[in-house]
């Protein structure tokens, strides 16, 4: 019988050239183009392909072959040369998210044959510096450099364009670098004309060598004998790419659709899994999570292992020829090694018994070319945003479901139901129990359910996922895009309604990574048509509780157009104590436009960098009767540019309000009798000299300070299984133990639970760090020391590398620090933001940081911050500082800054230089009490606006140096207002 079935598997794998390279350990590497289709081709066609880190639409008309770029997947490259040719046709477009995720790259270098960018297509690249373009009149998007603050924009000289989405254009110390390119049309990648930036000292400059590099076809490389140019000469056969068109059976048309044929299968023998797991050890770009894997002899479905029913069939997809039938009977491993592994495939496990009772094998790549709409809809929020058609078969090849509802006229209602992914539905699913929802909608399909009660205990390994996906190197951000699930899920125009306003309170638990528990994503196939049945996906919420304990857990998070309700909701995400669940933002807005709607919406979230909403780009999230109460972060954070709208709400957190992610002048978000609190409770976490002494006692027993998320997001992970995870000696276990024990002060074994112990710090880092004496939560108001960005102050109201504009109307704010700390508004690392107070009553210090040279998320520049405030009808007791300016030493405080030294001041960590760029106005109806001395750049008083003293002093303004009136008026230059105590 062993030798039937290795005889089946062979002959599966012989007919699709599907065999993984075990002496590789990776997936094979796609054909160039995609396997050929049948008939002739239209006048004009667009065709999806694959070269290397790169794919990309193939646009033909005629004779005219250009390509658009919509995925670079690449993981190691901190210099990014985008090809000026892919598939033999001329790059002139690179679209939405192409770029999306990628914190490794440092410069992208675009070739002047790009003649269009899309939003999001440079999205959230964390640590570029350098976003170049070599053609003066590309046209960019507005949106296109979302959540990349730091990254500067590069256009030759002479070009019209002075600025782009938000980015002033840049043009100084730029070459333009080529290499002369023969015969294009035979290049499968090749790249052309650039734009260096050639800076002295300059990194990231690229030369023709460079360029060449990045070549792939048959060429040969020459020299212009005139100039010494560069010239590359492609040959042989010009470059063809036909549409890949799936064929299904006809016995199979009512079992099996393309978009199902999404899963990889795989066999190994034990000899296979132990020689695999030690390839994925060696491999440089799986080696850093190499603990996550532990393959063994056994059967694998996307990863997970599974069994075959002992009479599985197995059939050819797109002939039907049975390649293994029931009457053989399969034996649970092969003696022979046939080194198997498939994508794609579906399967069926027809009597529901935990094992698969049908193979169907697919000899076709997955395919994606979504499309981009503009939503048409009633709600105001959502009409006129752009979204995805649809998502990413990939990432829809790690998702499953309780109950799941495909297709417009699936429509599918509950009373009442209670689902646990890890016990109900179907048994394989439950066996896995990993990436699961309980309700999924999904094209249209609908289903609603007025009481629910639904347990999600998915474990998503996203290491796993980006191997068993074919990338070339392990990528947490592109496979946290495919990887996100939820317990309440709709995709491409499926709605989700859970609850019910009138009837019984429903409950959801949820742990794991990704595992959310609501996310809408994609508008649809027939978005923007008139025929849809929904404009987008949503999900509506009512009377529900959310429990949420694992990694980057939302309660709601909308992508790609997206749209969630949530009403009389009470959340919580993460666990009190535990810094460990990052990223999990009560509500959220990720990967893409989405809308969340709030009403009586209550949520406490737990983790580090973990908002009460974060919402980005051309997101928006409205609040009406809400609270949201952050311990670790913010209560609110709006990211390039996203746009939030709250009404009668409370917000409490370290910073109450933050902003990050670019200064968007243009976006505006409106808070009306909302009350904003700043509030700093860090009672049960692990801080200072013991969260140190933690992480080196870590660092000695595994060899480096980090903890996988993936570890950390278990709330059942004990400390044992985490060294065996990591492969830790029992010798250096017990060292560990020791260790932990005595900075612990109690006894710690292999059964202590990971979240919560003392080693909960480690993930991000951010309890211990270079602030020597003190560390984030002791006087020193807030430093985020470790992680990618920089230190924060804690205050109602920071702006890190940000800026957008704030009304505030009838709201209140404060600030529950001493009141050394009492920072109002902090502007820090090159922020221009711009605060409209109006019928408020504000106290506290309002703070520029000025000129620095520092580094947030990742990069060290200089930096010039600016702030504007206005006053209307309101008062404002406190003080404008700038830089040192306005700040003052405190008693008792020592810490060591940024530049080493010891500091006793009450802020500016940076030493940064005042720069005089505060701007504040008053109207006729605003009063400012002044309480300390205080430093502007400009300064408008209105007739009937108060400026008044301290009982018992006075007040004296300089201008310039120049002694001037406290009157009606604009002032500009160095604004000196001092408080002087009267004799």
């Amino acid at each position: 019988m062993k030798k039937n079935i290795c005889l089946f598997l062979g002959l599966v794998f012989s007919l699709f050239s599907m065999g993984l390279s075990l002496a590789a350990g990776m997936p094979p590497e796609p054909p160039q183009g995609l396997p050929p289709g049948s008939g002739m081709p239209a006048t004009t066609t667009a065709v999806s392909a694959t070269e290397g880190d790169w794919t990309f639409k193939i646009v033909t008309a005629g004779d005219s072959v250009t390509s658009t770029i919509t995925a670079y997947t690449g993981k190691n490259k901190h210099t990014v040369i985008v090809p000026s040719v892919l598939g033999g046709g001329k790059v002139t477009a690179i679209a939405a998210q192409a770029f999306g995720h990628h914190n490794e790259i440092a410069a992208v270098y675009v070739p002047d044959t790009v003649e269009k960018v899309e939003e999001w297509a440079f999205y959230d690249l964390n640590t570029a510096t350098i976003i170049s373009f070599a053609n003066p009149q590309v046209e960019i998007n507005g949106g296109a450099f979302m959540s990349s603050g730091n990254a500067v924009l590069y256009l030759p000289a002479g070009t019209a364009q002075k600025s782009a989405d938000g980015k002033d254009v840049v043009t100084d110390s730029t070459e333009v670098v080529s290499v002369v390119l023969k015969n294009e049309k035979k290049a499968a990648v090749a790249g052309g004309a650039y734009l260096n930036i050639g800076a002295a000292g300059k990194e990231n400059q690229i030369a023709a060598a460079d360029i060449i590099a990045i070549a792939s076809g048959t060429f040969a490389q020459e020299t212009n004998q005139e100039n010494g140019a560069a010239v590359l000469a492609f040959s042989g056969d010009d470059y063809k790419v036909t549409e890949q068109k799936v064929v299904i059976a006809d016995q199979f048309q009512n079992i099996v659709s393309s978009d199902s044929l999404n899963k990889t299968f795989r066999v190994l023998t034990k000899e296979d899994a132990a020689h695999l797991n030690q390839v994925i050890a060696s491999n440089s770009a799986y080696s850093e999570v190499k603990n996550l894997f532990n393959f063994t002899e056994g059967y694998y479905l996307n990863g997970n292992k599974v069994t075959l029913d002992k009479d599985i069939a197995a059939y050819d997809i797109s002939t039907g020829e049975e390649l293994y039938g029931p009457n053989h009977t399969a034996n649970p491993l092969p003696n022979a090694n046939p080194n198997l592994h498939y994508q794609y495939v579906a399967y069926q496990d027809k009597d529901n018994d935990g094992d698969i009772d049908v193979l169907y094998y697919s000899p076709y790549r997955l395919a994606y070319t979504y499309g981009t709409v503009n939503i048409a809809s009633d709600n105001a929020n959502l009409n006129g945003l752009s979204a995805r058609t649809s998502l990413n078969p990939n990432y829809l090849a790690f998702a499953n479901a309780i109950v799941k509802a495909k297709g417009s006229s699936d429509d599918q209602v509950y009373q009442q139901l209670e689902a646990n992914t890890a016990k109900s539905g179907d048994k394989i699913g439950a066996g896995i129990n990993q990436e699961r929802s309980v309700l999924w909608a999904d094209d249209y399909g609908t289903i609603k359910v007025d009481h629910l009660q639904a347990s999600s205990t998915s474990a998503g390994n996203w290491a796993k996922m980006s191997y068993e996906s074919g990338l070339s190197a392990y990528n947490t951000e592109l496979v946290m895009e495919w990887g996100m699930n939820a317990v309440l899920y709709a995709t491409d125009g499926g709605i989700v309604t859970a609850g019910s306003l009138n009837g019984e309170r429903s409950s959801i638990y949820a742990n794991g990574d990704g595992a959310n528990g609501v996310l809408a994503g994609g508008a649809g196939s027939k978005a923007g048509t008139g025929d849809a049945k929904s404009d987008t996906a949503k999900v509506y919420v009512y009377n529900t509780d959310f429990n949420l304990e694992g990694w980057n857990n939302h309660v709601a998070d909308v992508v790609y157009g997206g749209y969630a309700y949530m009403e009389n909701v009470k959340a919580a995400t993460g666990k009190p104590g535990s810094y460990a669940v990052g990223q999990g933002s009560a509500l959220a807005n990720d990967f893409g436009n989405g809308v969340v709607d709030a009403k009586n919406f209550h949520a406490t979230v737990y983790g580090n960098r973990s908002a009460g909403i974060y919402v980005i780009g051309g997101g928006v999230v409205t609040a009406k009767d809400s609270s949201f109460i952050s311990k670790m972060d913010a209560g609110l954070v709006v990211a390039s540019g996203g746009t939030l709208r709250m009404d009668d709400s409370q917000t409490t957190g370290q910073i109450a309000f933050r902003n990050r992610g670019g200064v968007t002048p243009e976006s505006t978000s409106v808070f009306n009798n909302v009350s904003f609190i700043a509030d700093k409770d860090v009672t049960g976490y692990v801080t200072g000299e013991r969260a140190a002494q933690a992480v080196e006692a870590w660092k000695s027993a595994s060899g480096g300070t980090a903890l996988s998320n993936y570890m950390m997001s278990d709330p059942a992970m004990t400390i044992g299984q985490l060294c065996q995870n990591y492969g830790i000696s029992q010798d250096k276990v017990k060292t560990l133990l020791a260790a932990l024990s005595k900075t612990a002060g109690k006894a710690y074994t292999e059964k202590t639970l990971l979240r919560n112990s003392i080693l909960d710090n480690t993930f991000y880092n951010y309890s211990a760090g270079q602030y020597s004496g003190d560390t984030d939560f002791t006087p020193i108001p807030y430093l985020t020391v470790g992680s990618s960005f920089g230190g924060l102050t804690s205050s109602v109201f920071e702006f890190e590398a940000a800026g957008v504009k704030l009304e505030l109307n009838n709201s209140t704010f404060k600030n529950n620090n001493i009141a050394d700390y009492n920072y109002l508004v902090a502007s820090e690392a090159g922020s221009a933001p711009v605060l409209q107070f109006t019928q408020a009553d504000v106290a506290g210090i309002i703070w520029n940081e000025g000129d620095v040279t520092r580094a947030v998320e990742g990069r060290s520049a200089d930096r010039s911050s600016s702030l504007t405030v206005h006053f209307t009808n309101s008062a404002f007791t406190g003080s404008f500082a700038d830089g040192y300016n306005g700040l003052w030493e405190v008693a008792g405080l020592a810490y060591t800054d940024a530049a080493g030294d010891k500091s006793s001041f009450n802020g500016n960590y940076y030493k940064a230089k005042a720069n005089w760029k505060i701007s504040a106005s008053f109207d006729q109806a605003s009063v400012w009490n002044v309480t300390n001395d205080s430093y502007l750049g400009t300064l408008t008083l209105e007739n009937g606006a108060k400026v008044q003293a301290p009982k018992g002093s006075s007040l004296r303004m300089t201008v310039d140096g120049r002694e001037t009136n406290i009157e009606p008026g604009t002032y500009k230059g160095q604004i000196i207002i001092q408080v002087i105590k009267n004799s």
